[in-house]
């Protein structure tokens, strides 16, 4: 028991110090309302109130972790309200013939091919979650490989 306990410990100290550190405009102040193209032609309103809780995903094509990852967050975006971020990925046509073969027909991309957007929000590694509450602020960040049942209760949470 020791053990685990020790092993439980460490795990969550990495993935703490791993965590990207929430920029402080937007811990503290609703992330201003702006609205982006999406690589299939429509927009996506990113910041502002929302009903909903959000949870925005910086990734990128190239990202082994992502590639896991992806199909997990394709399939909670058909229930839940998901954003993603394209980073350094290419051109917006890159970026759709990669959607398309790898079938995640149901994520709203937004391209960040020279990482500005990700910039913005102190995003160096991918892919990194970042759950906004439903009156615009950042309340929680996450780096690295994140289960569904995680990205699922955050957004549940976020909702009470």
């Amino acid at each position: 028991m020791i053990e685990i306990a020790v092993f439980v410990g460490v795990l969550l100290a990495v993935r703490a110090y791993m965590a990207p550190a929430i920029p402080d405009a937007y811990e503290r102040t609703p992330i201003p309302a702006i609205t982006l193209p999406t690589v299939t032609g429509g927009t996506v309103t990113l910041g502002g109130a929302n009903p909903r809780p959000t949870a925005v995903v910086f990734w990128a094509t190239w990202c082994g972790v992502c590639h896991v990852e992806l199909p997990w967050i394709n399939d909670l975006a058909k229930s839940h309200r998901i954003i993603t971020v394209a980073m350094q990925s290419g051109s917006a046509d890159d970026v759709r013939q990669y959607l398309n073969k790898n079938q995640l027909d149901h994520l709203p991309v937004v391209n960040d091919p020279d990482g500005q957007i990700a910039k913005q929000f102190g995003v160096s590694v991918t892919p990194t979650l970042f759950f906004i509450a439903p009156d615009g602020r950042i309340t929680m960040a996450e780096t690295g490989i994140t289960s569904p049942w995680g990205i699922r209760l955050r957004l549940w949470w976020l909702s009470l």
